[in-house]
């Protein structure tokens, strides 16, 4: 055999860590990836208390801080899981940079694995990743299924994604004033993030989406386009008008991702299995959504969305 089985094995895993359309880039850096399990004497730790603030009211918090349990047989088989691939996923890091250029985060990062909560996984601050172990079982099932094993790569590639993409924000001090600037970052944000973590049956085949993606765009982009439309045309939004339009943007299932998910697919396409392609695009940030959206919306939702937005 040509090719030593080690070398095989690595180039594998390399694969499936990000997707197969992602060029990937051996590593030139010491990175360390620290695993922090934040349960202590059965409960919650400080630690995971700290991240969840501010994505749950004050009184879930409190409420989770006061149970007391032990882990799981499935959660501990998750937790497992994260501490056998975390060494590994050192090895991606700077593949996982190339669209970002010269962005560079601190070259130790942290994993949280905390339980109980809503989201699966989310960042913390500027080096943490954290991984909601009850989440995980609940939503994708025992850590032992082999698409589980493939399926935490792909999230830690999305969430160190969302480090970069907010190291990017820091260092171009970009400013949010208004809500139509939040929903055009969260756009890019959650749709780079999603670029990441989506199987391969998301991604394109050759110049024409994959049917999966053709399919779903199909009814998400008429949703992208009325949401965005009435974000530029209307002067007024209430507070709720702001939570409807929000809503389903980058939060719950994925075919439901209205905001996040065509910009993953489109993304896709415009890479074309070399992130370099992908530069120019994260260099705009949320300024990259609008011509992002002209070039790969189609039909009436193309003809409309560019009616609305003529400016930029």
């Amino acid at each position: 055999m040509k090719i030593h089985f080690l070398t095989l094995t690595l180039l594998v895993f390399l694969t499936s860590c990000t997707n197969k359309k992602t060029s990937i880039t051996p590593s030139k850096n010491n990175y360390i990836t620290k695993v922090n399990l934040c349960v202590q004497n059965n409960k919650i730790s400080t630690d995971w208390i700290n991240a969840l603030a501010g994505r749950h009211s004050n009184r879930f918090i409190d409420s989770l801080s006061n149970v007391k349990r032990e882990l799981t047989n499935e959660e501990k088989e998750w937790y497992q899981l994260v501490q056998r691939n975390a060494p590994k996923w050192n090895r991606i890091k700077d593949s996982l940079k190339v669209p970002f250029e010269k962005i560079n985060i601190n070259d130790t990062t942290n994993v949280y694995l905390g339980y109980l909560g809503y989201d699966d996984a989310f960042i913390y601050k500027d080096k943490t990743i954290c991984f909601n172990l009850t989440a995980l079982v609940r939503q994708y099932g025992s850590a032992q299924k082999s698409k589980n094993q493939v399926r935490i790569n792909r999230f830690f590639a999305h969430e160190y994604t969302h480090l970069l993409s907010r190291e990017w924000a820091k260092k171009n001090e970009q400013k949010l004033t208004t809500f139509k600037d939040s929903i055009l970052w969260e756009c890019m944000f959650e749709g780079l993030g999603m670029y990441r973590s989506m199987s391969d049956k998301w991604f394109p085949k050759g110049d024409s989406l994959s049917i999966t993606a053709r399919k779903t765009l199909q009814t998400l982009n008429p949703i992208f386009t009325k949401r965005l439309i009435t974000i530029e045309t209307s002067k007024h939004l209430s507070k709720e008008d702001k939570t409807r339009l929000h809503r389903n943007l980058s939060r719950g299932s994925m075919k439901k991702k209205w905001g996040a998910l065509p910009v993953a697919i489109w993304l896709a396409m415009e890479a074309k299995g070399n992130d370099k392609n992908l530069i120019k695009w994260v260099n705009m940030g949320p300024n990259a959504l609008i011509p992002l959206a002209k070039k790969y919306l189609t039909g009436t939702n193309k003809t409309e969305f560019e009616k609305a937005f003529t400016k930029e």
